[in-house]
């Protein structure tokens, strides 16, 4: 199986990035990928403070698919993720939302052994590894992979895991997909500003689908979630629900005034993420009302 190495990685996501990789549709490939700190964080004395930020969240790619054309919808399927044996949480002022009440930085190393990650050398959680940036090049110059937004990018949903799959619309011929910061637990918000940061590898797969929409939408088994970022959580929750009544509508033939009706009693607003530079809200519909089948 095609495997590319993380040296093959950058902080930003760009249709000028050379192309490290090209699979055909529906080939497996395998991504390794940094923790979001490439590795700079190896001990606890190493603090947050420390790191070169110029290396922070690298994705490795990008990788182009044969057959896609800009403008195209593609389904990133991801079929595996495998993480390291330790992870690292790092706390530093104003990381996170009660930053304001660190006083001092601080570094902890998480190792992870038969399926738990230690948080102290007493307290462990089941891990549920995740893939926090997933996406492709945006149609005009770069983006920093450190933010979410309609190529996908710094979501830092926990959706993302194996089994799922991202439906994203491609900006650029052979889609130019690229894909790191695994985190082995993460909870809705990322609240603290940080998952369990680790490295690892995915394993994805990529086909052109039919959609219908602007927003990139996890396909995962409790149905699909709409994904919208913006500075304000609230305008993120409205651009989210205005694309799912959206869909609503088109799915089932309704008018939009039934749509919106639908679409507010079966749907969940939830967070994804509030610590990036743009926050991060889905819009799940439960599988029932999804009809459409990406086949």
């Amino acid at each position: 199986m095609l495997r590319i190495p993380n040296t093959e990685s950058s902080s930003a996501l760009s249709g000028i990035n050379n192309v490290v990789a090209t699979v055909a549709t529906g080939q497996s490939f395998v991504l390794e990928t940094f923790d979001c700190y490439a590795g700079q964080i190896d001990s606890e004395r190493v603090l947050r403070p420390d790191v070169d930020m110029a290396k922070f969240n690298r994705a490795t790619g990008p990788v182009a698919v044969e057959g896609v054309q800009a403008g195209d919808w593609i389904l990133i399927e991801i079929e595996r993720v495998s993480v390291g044996r330790w992870g690292v949480m790092a706390l530093s002022p104003g990381l996170g939302i009660l930053g304001d009440k660190i006083e001092q930085a601080s570094s902890r190393i998480v190792p992870v052994d038969d399926g738990r990650a230690w948080i102290t050398d007493t307290l462990a959680v089941e891990i549920a590894p995740m893939v926090g940036v997933l996406g492709v090049a945006p149609r005009v110059g770069e983006i920093n992979t450190e933010l979410p937004g309609v190529h996908g990018g710094n979501l830092d949903t926990r959706t993302l895991r194996p089994g799922s799959g991202l439906l994203l619309q491609a900006q650029h011929d052979g889609g130019l997909v690229s894909a790191g910061d695994l985190h082995a637990a993460q909870g809705d918000g990322e609240l603290g500003g940080t998952g369990i940061e680790i490295s690892g590898e995915i394993q994805l797969s990529i086909r052109k689908v039919d959609h219908e929409g602007h927003l990139p939408v996890v396909i995962h088994s409790a149905g699909m979630s709409v994904l919208s970022s913006a500075e304000d959580i609230h305008e993120a929750v409205r651009a989210g629900f205005e694309e799912a009544v959206d869909l609503m509508r088109l799915w089932h033939d309704l008018g939009w005034e039934d749509a919106y009706r639908l679409t507010s009693i079966v749907s969940n607003a939830e967070i994804s993420q509030l610590v990036n530079p743009l926050h991060t809200a889905r819009i799940t519909i439960p599988s029932e009302w999804c009809p459409m089948e990406f086949g």
